[in-house]
């Protein structure tokens, strides 16, 4: 009878040192998967933010990069954000704003 409690009680043991092992874990998973959520919902909205202001004719406000191009009838500036670019054509032959993923490329480039 003395090995039996011995045994069991080593068992609990080993079965509190996992579930608080477990609960530790748990926790941490959840404080990075709302740390996670927050970072996405802050670039969607980043993106968003650029998003609405370029179909409203606007400059977009948070660019990283912000690069100006020349042409002998306009010129075009490009910006890149977080993810994304927007491209404003102010020349012409090409006027309007192109909204999309980083690697979108100058039409008017292409059109030399």
């Amino acid at each position: 009878m003395d090995n039996k409690e011995k045994e069991t009680e080593e068992m609990v043991k080993k079965e509190e040192f996992f579930d608080e092992k477990k609960s530790k874990k748990s926790l941490f998973n959840r404080i990075m998967n709302v740390i996670l959520w927050i970072i996405l919902f802050a670039w969607m909205a980043v993106c968003l933010v650029d998003f609405f202001r370029t179909t409203n004719d606007k400059e977009p406000k948070l660019c990283i990069k912000q690069e100006r191009t020349t042409y002998s009838d306009g010129y075009v500036d490009t910006c890149t954000g977080l993810g994304y670019k927007v491209i404003n054509y102010r020349r012409k032959s090409i006027n309007g704003n192109q909204y999309g993923p980083f690697w979108i490329k100058d039409k008017s480039a292409e059109t030399k």
